[in-house]
């Protein structure tokens, strides 16, 4: 498990795409992200540019 912190514009835009979503669990891709290690574990920080995908629709998730 990694944890993911969304800051700012990009959480609410997760919330937004996370809340119309009708599927219990979903697959979504997130671009554009900072590795760091806190504590000896990963974590995954938005930035600007990150995109979130919960597009069904795209192949990689399809083959996923």
């Amino acid at each position: 498990m990694v944890r993911l912190t969304i800051w700012d514009n990009e959480a609410a835009n997760f919330r937004e795409l996370n809340r119309i979503s009708t599927k219990k669990n979903q697959i979504v891709i997130i671009t554009s992200i900072i590795p760091r290690l806190h504590e000896g574990k990963l974590s995954l920080t938005t930035t600007s540019g990150s995109h979130f995908y919960f597009d069904t629709d795209i192949d990689i998730i399809q083959r996923f």
